[in-house]
């Protein structure tokens, strides 16, 4: 989703207002060079660059329109790339029973998230709330193991210097394998618990609507939708949270 953002943020050329040279940013508003929305504007000449970008047709097309027509067309799509960069980072994946977006934040899955989690909390948050959906798919040995990797964790996070560091450098952009690859070979039940945790949803409810709108959507005639397609889709059904980006 953060990749997603970062393209459309990219695209738009949209930047936050201190980016602005201050001394000039009331005139450059005032003026029509940018259009504000919140901490977010955009370059009125990026919208006009986007539009010509689409083709003939869309360029022919503005051009043939009034003035006040194209600030219009200009101040409509600034507006909406804005309130759709703003609602995009308030849209989570997961669905509650009700076919709601979940309040509840994605589970800690990489190890910089997790070392800063005490055992007791990650017995309590990982594994107590999700219990009879892991003991479908672990042992008891298995399940066993995840603790003991979890507190091996811990201990070579606080002995080990450079592998200290090399964690300390991951954020939000850091993928799943990248993480997990600088301890390769081990902690391996750990990555592979924290791999179905970041894929799999725990609600039975919500796997099993996912499932069915995967299976209606993906039909005999419609075999070979992108990645990006479906999870348009997914997002397209939340209906209330997405209703709201374009308030």
């Amino acid at each position: 989703m953060q990749n997603l953002i970062g393209t459309i943020i990219a695209m738009f050329d949209i930047e936050v207002d201190s980016e602005v040279d201050n001394a000039d940013s009331e005139d450059a508003l005032d003026d029509g060079t940018y259009v504000q929305q919140d901490s977010l504007c955009i370059p009125t000449v990026a919208i006009v660059n986007h539009i010509k970008n689409q083709g003939s047709f869309s360029r022919d097309c503005y051009e043939r329109l009034e003035e006040s027509d194209q600030q219009d067309v200009i101040k409509h799509i600034t507006m909406y790339a804005m309130a759709l960069v703003a609602g995009l980072q308030s849209v989570k994946a997961e669905r509650d029973s009700n076919n709601r977006a979940s309040e509840r934040n994605v589970p800690p899955v990489l190890p910089a998230q997790l070392v800063k989690l005490r055992h007791g909390a990650f017995l309590k948050e990982m594994l107590d709330p999700f219990r009879q959906h892991i003991f479908s798919s672990w042992s008891e040995i298995g399940v066993e193991q995840i603790k003991v990797e979890h507190r091996e964790l811990l201990k070579l996070y606080a002995s080990d210097i450079v592998l200290c560091g090399i964690i300390d450098k991951h954020n939000d952009m850091t993928t799943f394998n990248d993480a997990w690859d600088y301890v390769l070979g081990r902690f391996e039940h750990l990555r592979s618990f924290c791999s179905g945790m970041a894929t799999v949803l725990a609600n039975t409810t919500s796997v099993e609507s996912d499932f069915s709108v995967l299976k209606w959507e993906m039909d005999d005639n419609c075999t070979a939708l992108m990645h990006l397609s479906l999870e348009g889709i997914f997002q397209a059904k939340q209906h209330l949270t997405m209703q709201t980006l374009l308030r």
